[in-house]
């Protein structure tokens, strides 16, 4: 292995997920060191743009979560290194801005975050001129205009993820990751609320029947819920409790087995995404016996204490699999909660 270029080496381990990193790392040789550095040393670069001005940017790293916010000290960070950009903005203009970054970071995927119900149509179209776009975050519900314009994004069929806060999933602006759900890149929809509270919507329902009315073109597909998961989790077991008539989400899912668990982290990678206390794997079967029929995949994390700061580098994170832990009762309070669509 040590034997093939060294820019391909290095290419390999930066598209590595973050397990695979830390799988990698024990290997000997140049692959070891590179996946070593890696995770050591790759940051992300994060600024926030509003009323037309930047106010306020830092570099943060993967590893620690240590920042640096001097632009003297962001210069000097190794721009190789950083490999993910996301940007905060409302819906002035900042064109100019934008491209300096984006030269400023060249190995970097570049993801926007959207803070605002109206969107500038020079954003969309500097947006849809990027190679290395990955994703859009919506924090409020859009308003038609910035639905019109987004279509130039979910056409142009780059967005490998999509992050949407709980008040945005309504009305149309639902069309959104409906849509991104059915395209073949497309990879993971993410749903996070910070507060605690309720949802005031209900986006894990609308998208579960988008998914039996629709399996096939979904297949392959992630959505996962982070923070204040409960009001979705509620709605997930109300869907597939109603879909059984059963009495309880316990009596709907079933653990799977060694077998199957390989099986899907064969086909969709099931093991890129990682617990510091993993639950099992649970399988709900729409039509039971049927081998490809349209089924979910359901993990979480157990864990309640989450480690400081400090403690992160040294946190054991590994995929949820079939000898996780199996406790049901603990999924609603869960703070990450993931479902495969096969």
């Amino acid at each position: 292995m040590d034997n093939v270029p060294f820019a391909f080496s290095e290419l390999l381990i930066a598209r590595l997920y973050a397990y695979g990193r830390s799988q990698a790392k024990k290997l000997s040789g140049s692959y070891g060191k590179l996946a070593r550095r890696a995770l050591e040393h790759n940051a992300r670069y994060v600024c926030e743009l509003k009323r037309g001005v930047q106010v306020r940017e830092y570099v943060e790293s993967t590893h620690n979560l240590q920042r640096v916010q001097t632009t003297g000290e962001i210069n000097a960070v190794v721009k190789k290194f950083v490999r993910g950009v996301w940007i905060s903005l409302d819906d002035a203009e900042y064109e100019n801005v934008l491209r300096e970054i984006v030269q400023r970071f060249p190995y970097s995927h570049h993801n926007f975050i959207l803070t605002s119900s109206s969107i500038d149509k020079a954003w969309v179209d500097f947006a849809c001129s990027l190679k290395t776009l990955q994703c859009v975050s919506i924090m409020k519900q859009l308003d038609d205009n910035a639905l019109r314009l987004f279509q130039k994004i979910i056409m142009g069929k780059k967005l490998t993820k999509l992050w949407m806060h709980p008040d945005a999933c309504e009305g149309s602006t639902m069309e959104i990751p409906k849509s991104l759900l059915c395209q073949e890149q497309f990879e993971k929809l993410f749903i996070q609320m910070i507060q605690w509270g309720s949802w005031k919507t209900a986006p894990v329902r609308e998208l579960l029947q988008l998914w039996s009315e629709n399996s096939e073109r979904v297949r392959g597909k992630y959505l996962t819920l982070e923070t204040n998961c409960r009001s979705g989790i509620e709605q997930l077991e109300e869907f597939l409790i109603g879909r059984k008539q059963s009495v309880g989400i316990e009596n709907v899912l079933q653990i799977c087995s060694k077998d199957e668990c390989d099986l899907i982290n064969k086909e969709y990678l099931h093991n890129h995404f990682v617990f510091s206390t993993p639950s099992c794997v649970y399988k709900y079967e729409e039509e039971e016996g049927v081998i490809r029929g349209p089924r979910l995949y359901i993990s979480f994390e157990c864990a309640h204490d989450f480690p400081s700061i400090e403690n992160i580098p040294k946190r054991q994170n590994r995929p949820a699999i079939y000898d996780g832990h199996n406790d049901l009762r603990l999924m609603r309070d869960t703070r990450f909660f993931r479902i495969l669509f096969a």
